[in-house]
């Protein structure tokens, strides 16, 4: 007897589309409250150079000041991130977004009122604590997702896009109402973010479609591949800080004018929204080996060409080429450790790890810049980007042997 036989070819698209339906963390929504949050949690941070001049021209606070506001600030996002990462599969996900938001939205009103460095300092400190939970709290709910590489794509790009329109936004911002007015602008989008946080699954058990290597993973074992995953996120951040912070003048010392560099630099922001893209859309079609290899690579090739070209037009290839792979590179990074703990508590770390390697880099470029010396800057993140070629190599290869269901 003839048996009939349904071969009607399967398609992904429509199979990761009716999971989206049935779980509501996957829909279009959550992407754009991640996304919101994420803006929430370090549009400060992207526009510190604009506030810092702010902070002089209109309160008065000097130079060492400045710098000690930022630093307090970046250090108590890490805080925050570490403490809630670590903290994440004991916690109510969606009551500690809450309260983070309304801290951050309590530090913004402050920071829009107060014009003594202490009180100002403390406040600051309050919202980089606060924004570090946010940015916890989006990394773990992100790792639930069905698609990662177009998560965590997407959140990127609208990262940069926001990054892009308040630094646009912000001189325009200062000059009609003070530091207060830029302030009172995150203050205003966490409050409207407040009423979207029900979103948020509360915990692993609200999604009742959980992967089952998500659902049985165990968030307290890493592994011993997430120790070196955290190094590559540092490694990768302190080569970048390293470079960057110098680009200016490098581009001045070539004789480029300050407007020529300034679209240079920004510029490659829409080449950082290309990497990010180009990542989401490929996603597992490429392995996360030869991801990190054509990553940093890439990365090798542009701190060279930044350090050592003779003209604009290579100096501008390099930093648009160092922008487009380092968030194509970043985007399968924060995917891997999704495979290696799906709870999302490492996510969280990897963010952590961020803003310990951007803290460093600095630091080290400092020690070997000297009087100028920027092909030493240069030298020295080359060299950063080839020891993360090892640390990637150790890391992928490992991930690859423990069998990691993939996530999508």
């Amino acid at each position: 007897m003839l048996e009939l036989v349904d071969i009607t070819p399967i398609n992904p698209m429509k199979q990761e589309e009716d999971v989206a339906k049935e779980s509501p963390v996957d829909s279009v929504t959550t992407l754009g409250v991640l996304s919101w949050l994420m803006l929430c949690s370090l549009g400060t941070l992207q526009l510190q150079p604009v506030i810092g001049g702010a902070l002089v021209d209109h309160l008065g606070i000097s130079l060492p000041h400045i710098g000690i506001l930022f630093g307090t600030e970046l250090v108590a996002t890490a805080i925050g991130c570490c403490v809630a990462a670590l903290s994440m599969s004991r916690l109510d996900r969606r009551l500690l977004c809450v309260a983070a938001v309304l801290l951050l939205l309590t530090a913004s009103i402050a920071c829009a009122w107060i014009t003594a460095f202490i009180w100002l300092a403390v406040a600051r400190f309050a919202a980089g604590l606060a924004g570090g939970m946010i940015q916890a709290v989006v990394y773990a709910t992100a790792a639930l997702r069905t698609n990662k590489n177009r998560t965590f794509a997407m959140i990127n790009i609208a990262l940069m896009v926001g990054g892009g329109l308040t630094i646009g936004l912000a001189p325009t911002m200062a000059a009609a109402g003070g530091v207060a007015m830029i302030f009172g602008l995150f203050a205003v989008m966490a409050l409207m973010v407040l009423p979207l946080l029900r979103v948020i699954p509360r915990g692993a058990a609200d999604i009742p479609d959980l992967p089952l290597a998500a659902a049985a993973a165990n968030p307290a074992e890493f592994g011993k591949h997430a120790i070196p995953l955290l190094l590559l996120f540092a490694l990768l951040f302190a080569g970048h800080t390293a470079l960057w912070i110098y680009q200016e003048r490098i581009g001045d010392a070539l004789g480029l004018s300050h407007d020529y560099i300034g679209a240079i630099l920004g510029g490659s922001t829409l080449l950082g929204m290309l990497g990010a893209a180009i990542a989401g859309v490929v996603g597992r079609r490429l392995n996360q080996w030869m991801a990190q290899l054509i990553a940093f690579t890439g990365a090798i090739l542009a701190s060279l060409l930044i350090v050592y070209g003779q003209s604009g037009l290579v100096y501008a290839s390099g930093v648009a080429l160092l922008m487009t792979v380092r968030f194509f590179g970043v985007t399968y990074m924060f995917v891997l450790s999704t495979d290696l703990d799906p709870s999302g508590r490492l996510t969280g770390l990897a963010n952590t790890a961020i803003f310990v390697g951007a803290g460093v880099g600095p630091f080290a470029a400092a020690a070997v810049v000297g009087h100028g010396n920027v092909q030493a800057v240069g030298l020295l993140s080359a060299g950063i980007y080839v020891i993360c070629i090892a640390v990637a190599r150790y890391v992928t290869t490992g991930a690859r042997a423990l069998k990691i269901a993939p996530a999508q």
